[in-house]
């Protein structure tokens, strides 16, 4: 009997609720924190994040907090603490999240990140765009802006993604770099959220991105949001895993057939050979993919080289 799990069929991350027992108004935007290092600059960036106005605040915490979790929550009772029980990954947090919030607007920070030049209360009085989500500017600990724009190109036969500076508002990004931006939770919920079996972030984020694409959604960089980074930002584990066949088979081997997307069977046979599952569970992993590709046929709009090849490479 097969081990492999449906891929589609993961049951949601459980977790305990501390604190932020007002959840009856809706307010123009949701926090969305990321628990993540020390707890240097939490308390004030706590304390800021709770003086806005109209603002919920909610945070992904675990499932082992590095600190008093029913105290900070007593001591700022209007934020809402969700504690994770097992580990998950960063897409699976924020899908927790964009559940558990009640604006439309839901911007998702790290806990080791804070504010730059009141960007906060402007992005606040920013007209709404609609779009799947907008990027921030950011910024490492000694103020240098980081190449936080992804660019996909084919180099030479191969799939690269190219880091540039955010200079020119409206850049598009493939995806948001390090899972931070503003997003619609209204098209986040419709695209599907990130991928709960994605374990690997890098190609969870890959895959969120060119999902994005091929189904029409826009990622792009808009001022005022700009923010910093308290510590150096971790680096990213590109290698081909588990993660990556799931990429490969729900983008990279799907083609457009001119109204509808279709991954043909004769991709099965390099898949098998080429996957380490073993050729059941190969097989197995193909169809479920084919299966999710069929259901949602009409939701893309070209393929990879096309999406490429539209895709406008800064100046």
């Amino acid at each position: 009997m097969s081990t492999t799990p449906s891929i589609f069929k993961r049951p949601r991350a459980s977790y305990t609720v501390a604190g932020g027992s007002n959840r009856s108004s809706r307010g123009a935007l949701s926090v969305l924190l990321l628990a993540r290092g020390g707890r240097f600059y939490r308390e004030e960036q706590l304390q800021e994040l709770a003086g806005l106005p109209g603002v919920q605040i909610l945070s992904v915490e675990g499932p082992s907090p590095a600190y008093d979790l029913e105290e900070l929550a007593r001591r700022h009772p209007s934020i809402r603490f969700l504690l994770l029980r097992a580990p998950a990954s960063p897409g699976e947090k924020i899908n927790l999240g964009m559940e558990e919030a009640l604006s439309e607007r839901v911007l998702v920070l790290w806990s080791d990140m804070r504010e730059e030049g009141g960007s906060l209360a402007s992005g606040l009085q920013a007209p709404q765009r609609e779009l799947l989500c907008q990027v921030p500017r950011l910024k490492s600990p000694k103020g240098e802006v980081l190449p936080s724009i992804l660019v996909p190109a084919m180099i030479k036969g191969s799939l690269k993604v190219l880091p540039w500076k955010p200079v020119q508002e409206g850049m598009r990004s493939l995806y948001p770099f390090d899972y931070c931006g503003l997003y619609s939770r209204r098209r986040f919920l419709q695209l599907g959220g990130f991928d709960p079996w994605m374990t690997n972030p890098y190609w969870q984020k890959m895959d969120f991105g060119f999902r994005a694409g091929l189904w029409a959604e826009t990622i792009a960089w808009h001022l005022p949001w700009q923010f910093a980074y308290t510590g150096e930002p971790g680096g990213e584990d590109s290698t081909p895993d588990s993660s990556y066949k799931l990429f490969f088979l729900k983008n990279m081997a799907v083609r457009f057939t001119g109204d509808s997307g279709l991954l043909p069977l004769s991709r099965l046979p390099r898949y098998a050979l080429r996957s380490d599952s073993g050729l059941l569970d190969s097989v197995k992993e193909f169809r479920e993919v084919r299966a999710w590709v069929h259901e949602n046929r009409f939701r893309f709009q070209g393929d990879v080289p096309s999406l490429l090849g539209r895709w406008e490479m800064p100046e």
